[in-house]
């Protein structure tokens, strides 16, 4: 079927999470969940929170500069613990080939895809 002729409007949205990434997901508490939990915080503690919020945070720059350099219709907005792209203009397959491309997995964002129906008969 042709591009043009598609029935559907899809909209993609890429959630980029500030204190969560895959293996803290599957294995372990995230950083900021241990730092929480101390005690007493020394500046060993607060070095390696900075440290690891420091990687997830480049790791999430290098993704949003390279889904803006692929595709300049974003809508970027920003919250409290994530950062959020959509787009209604770019397949989100092909985003997500260019981000494993890149050495990004999918554990790295969360991808919320929604389809609503164009008027028109089917």
């Amino acid at each position: 079927m042709k591009e043009e002729a598609s029935l559907c409007i899809q909209r993609a949205r890429f959630f980029f999470y500030f204190f969560e990434e895959g293996e803290w997901k599957r294995k372990e508490k995230t950083p900021l969940e241990r730092f929480a939990q101390l005690k007493h915080a020394g500046p060993a503690d607060i070095l390696a929170l900075k440290e690891a919020l420091d990687r997830r945070l480049e790791r999430i720059a290098q993704m949003v500069a390279i889904l803006t350099k692929v595709h300049d219709d974003w809508a970027i907005t920003t919250k409290k613990d994530y950062i959020l792209l959509e787009t209604e203009t770019f397949d989100f397959t092909k985003a997500v080939k260019i981000l494993n491309e890149h050495g990004f997995t999918n554990d790295d964002f969360v991808l919320r895809s929604e389809y609503t129906r164009k008027w028109g008969m089917m």
